[in-house]
């Protein structure tokens, strides 16, 4: 678990540069990987942290992590739809003047709280008594926080698909956190799980929060009409019905895509197996 965020924290420092220049759409794109990864880490070990160390740092992270939202959006939508950045078209105009506002806003985000939130965590997870101070039941296995945490959120992701209303998009979106988790979950836990069936598990998961992503992408854009001039809303308008088309046609195999992964054999069944024998 320290070794884990620790990872993290590092990876933030090298990505944070790179979101300052904002030359590189990656700089925002991997701190916002890597902060999903600490909050979803700190949930997976909830049962060994202290309540009140991770619900202050999975709060301060989730902060971390809305500054960071607005221009991950606006840099999704400018590779896919203006990849020559020669184009005089109103809306990428615009684009390009609310990315300028966005991006200044975030530098000084990025050399302010941000960055003292990194070092002053960087400092606790360096401490070799950093486990004694924040954690407990130190001497659970891993195999069995692995079995009780991937089965609770293996039911989650199949409750959400129970039932599931494809004109909801919160509940999609809800559906593609959830299938995030899970697979953060078996990516941490990959020591005692089955790496054939692991690797079949995940790479499912991720086209799935593909599919999610693509549907979700084309609900985000619609809401981009009330901030733009409406010079630029004829093309903008042009943009979402071709996205809201994709959706459709995207959500006409989704059911299918998920009756499948709730078919296949989970990566940690020999750790059930193994339980219900005991």
């Amino acid at each position: 678990m320290q070794q884990l965020l620790l990872t993290e924290v590092s990876a933030i420092r090298q990505w944070r540069k790179v979101a300052i220049k904002g030359k590189d759409p990656e700089g925002v794109h991997q701190l916002r990987v890597s902060l999903r990864k600490m909050r979803s880490a700190l949930t997976i070990f909830s049962p060994i942290i202290d309540p009140t160390y991770r619900k202050y740092w999975r709060r301060e992270l989730k902060e971390m992590s809305k500054q960071l939202d607005a221009a991950r959006d606006l840099d999704v939508f400018l590779m896919t739809y203006f990849q020559s950045k020669n184009s005089d078209s109103d809306l990428h105009q615009a684009l390009r003047k609310q990315k300028s506002t966005i991006y200044n806003r975030l530098t000084e985000s990025l050399r302010g709280k941000f960055k003292q939130q990194r070092r002053r965590l960087k400092k606790e997870l360096k401490q070799s008594r950093w486990p004694q101070q924040h954690c407990h039941q130190q001497n659970l296995s891993l195999s069995s926080l692995a079995q009780q945490q991937l089965n609770r959120l293996y039911r989650d992701v199949q409750g959400k698909t129970q039932g599931l209303d494809l004109t909801d998009e919160t509940a999609l979106h809800q559906l593609r956190i959830a299938f995030k988790q899970l697979r953060y979950a078996c990516e941490f836990l990959d020591p005692v799980l089955d790496r054939s069936q692991s690797l079949v598990f995940i790479n499912m998961m991720k086209a799935l929060q593909d599919q999610l992503g693509d549907i979700h992408d084309a609900a985000v854009q619609q809401e981009m009409l009330a901030v733009l001039p409406l010079a630029a809303h004829d093309e903008l308008q042009e943009i979402v019905s071709q996205s809201q088309r994709n959706s459709q046609r995207l959500k006409k195999t989704l059911r299918q895509q998920i009756k499948r992964f709730n078919s296949i054999t989970v990566p940690w069944q020999q750790l059930n197996l193994a339980s219900e024998s005991v």
